[in-house]
């Protein structure tokens, strides 16, 4: 769900980050939603949303970032320290599961969409594979930030 990034920067960004369950608690506000999980927005979000909805969540996003601000919290250090987190993990252990998923998922990617360019898959046929094909290409995004840095950082010359 990188479009929802661009909509809310700061829920959608945190959603799957370290205060997710409380960015999602200010989207299900926003979407009048009871169940404040998790899945429940992303369900709610993947459905399309009304002009009206689309509001109320650019409403709480700016609400949210406010209250992050007045307790101190800095949402995007947060982000930050989380990939470094994860990117020294796997300097100290030296792990090849990051790396072996990272190639299942690149390689599964790539496999899709070289198959919907020569016609051998159809999209359009297929409801879970629009939703599959979604959440490979977030996967494949979150592998290239992991290996090679976040896209909204400069590059150090």
């Amino acid at each position: 769900m990188d479009w929802l990034k661009k909509i809310i920067p700061t829920i959608g960004g945190l959603l799957a980050g370290p205060l997710g369950t409380a960015a999602a608690s200010a989207a299900a506000d926003a979407l009048g939603l009871s169940d404040k999980s998790k899945a429940a927005v992303e369900r709610a979000l993947g459905g399309g949303l009304t002009p009206e909805q689309m509001a109320s969540l650019q409403a709480a996003d700016i609400a949210f970032k406010q209250r992050l601000a007045d307790l101190g919290i800095e949402a995007e250090k947060l982000a930050q320290v989380d990939r470094a987190d994860a990117r020294s993990m796997q300097v100290a252990t030296q792990s090849r599961v990051p790396a072996v998923l990272g190639f299942v998922l690149v390689g599964t990617f790539l496999t899709i969409i070289c198959l919907l360019l020569t016609g051998d898959m159809k999209l359009w046929d297929n409801q879970t594979l629009t939703m599959l094909l979604g959440q490979l290409t977030g996967a494949v995004t979150a592998v290239i930030a992991f290996y090679y840095g976040a896209s909204h950082q400069q590059p150090t010359k």
